[in-house]
């Protein structure tokens, strides 16, 4: 999983440019697909038609980023969020535009730190003028604050994108595993979840699975003044009982705990009323979808990077292998 998580973190795709690294995801699963496509938001969608209930799985593939909403007079970039980075995290850190550009966060002379917003931040390109900087960017173009991804402890991982990419992982493992022992299973890597899980509504619509399986981050809060969340790194993936979208059908979250039982891991469980997850859209797509959520703790869900534990990684892809294979329609 490490390497799959290596290659995958490496990828830059904000909300709204994932399309390009959808194509090349579904083209390396053609193999082990009956069918793959990248459908109208971008979603990259592949289908294994076999035995038992259909099972989606599903992981946005989308990261926090930035979008260039203005170039002033002498070539500096004024930007939004895509999703909810904290304006004082990014001063002076380097972004990476879709087009390869690079540049650098300043903020405005004269502005505390604490009393920055996303107004008061500007991207150096290194450009002398609008015309200059217009040749490189142009209007609506995403990026992200460039981040490495690297080694804590053997176990630990640090960097960009493991939210949601070890969930793409998860979830492209767990199909790989599952097309092969010839079920029915259907992997969905969504696209902007981080403006209101966009992709996920049209992808749920087009696959109206028997069960959803959403594969997701979910902050753990050992750490100082940590959100009270109740999950630390370690102890287990989560199985997810409610976020600010959804609230997961009580049978499903029984079938996920049996399925935990049975493989003798230990799991922790997931209230986050905040929580923005892709579940509520899918949950609610067509005439109504079950859902059940796999979500690894990890610490600094959001931010412009985020540490997670192999070790929650590796026992939430046994947790839904396990409960994809065991799940019965009522």
């Amino acid at each position: 999983m490490r390497d799959l998580i290596t290659r995958l973190a490496q990828e830059i795709a904000p909300s709204g440019s994932e399309r390009a690294l959808m194509s090349q995801w579904m083209q390396d699963l053609k193999e082990v697909a009956d069918e793959t496509l990248v459908d109208t938001l971008g979603n990259g969608i592949a289908i294994k038609r076999g035995e038992g209930p259909h099972i989606m799985l599903a992981a946005h593939a989308d990261e926090p980023g930035l979008m260039v909403i203005d170039i002033d007079a002498d070539g500096f970039l004024r930007v939004i969020a895509m999703g909810t980075l904290e304006p004082a995290a990014l001063v002076s850190r380097q972004v990476e535009f879709t087009n390869g550009v690079r540049g650098v966060i300043g903020l405005e002379d004269g502005v505390k730190l604490a009393d920055a917003s996303l107004n008061h931040l500007y991207v150096d390109i290194g450009a002398n003028s609008r015309e200059d900087a217009g040749q490189r960017v142009q209007i609506g173009l995403g990026g992200v604050v460039v981040q490495p991804l690297y080694e804590l402890t053997g176990n630990r991982l640090a960097g960009r994108a493991l939210d949601n990419r070890v969930g793409c992982a998860i979830a492209i493992a767990a199909f790989r595993e599952l097309a092969a022992a010839g079920r029915h299973v259907t992997l969905a890597l969504t696209t902007q979840n981080a403006v209101g899980g966009r992709g996920a509504r049209t992808a749920a619509y087009q696959i109206n699975p028997d069960l959803a399986l959403i594969i997701d981050a979910a902050p753990a809060s050992d750490v100082p003044s940590g959100k009270a969340t109740a999950l630390s790194l370690g102890k287990g993936p989560a199985i997810k009982i409610m976020d600010g979208t959804a609230i997961v059908p009580l049978a499903v979250k029984d079938h996920l705990i049996a399925a935990a039982g049975t493989l003798g891991i230990d799991v922790q469980y997931e209230v986050w009323p905040g929580g923005k997850s892709d579940a509520g859209a899918v949950q609610l797509s067509v005439d109504g979808i079950n859902i059940g959520g796999v979500s690894y703790p990890a610490r600094y869900v959001g931010a412009t990077q985020t540490v997670v534990d192999l070790a929650d990684v590796d026992n939430a892809l046994k947790l839904v292998l396990e409960a994809a294979k065991t799940y019965e329609v009522r």
